[in-house]
């Protein structure tokens, strides 16, 4: 599975409506330099999904706040499997 290695610049969070969330996390070395991947929750999730994607999407967030190197692995069209802190 492909991963992005780098700083995370950004966290958008988009509602789409009652069957899916998004969250479109911006990592790179710079503002100027970055990729976007996707954090997709869906309402079909099981709940342990759910809370699985929650806690990555808290740790980008924590890692964005403290400025910390992430390394974010993810499926092509459909999003982020892992996250790892460094």
């Amino acid at each position: 599975m492909p991963s992005v290695t780098g700083l995370v610049q950004r966290v958008l969070i988009t509602d789409g409506g009652p069957t899916t969330s998004t969250a479109c996390v911006f990592v790179g070395p710079s503002p100027a330099n970055t990729e976007i991947v996707p954090l997709i929750r869906r309402a079909s999730d099981a709940p342990h999904v759910g809370a699985f994607k929650s806690s990555m999407l808290n740790a980008l967030s924590q890692a964005l706040a403290s400025r910390r190197e992430v390394v974010v692995t993810f499926v092509v069209n459909d999003g982020v499997t892992a996250v790892e802190l460094r």
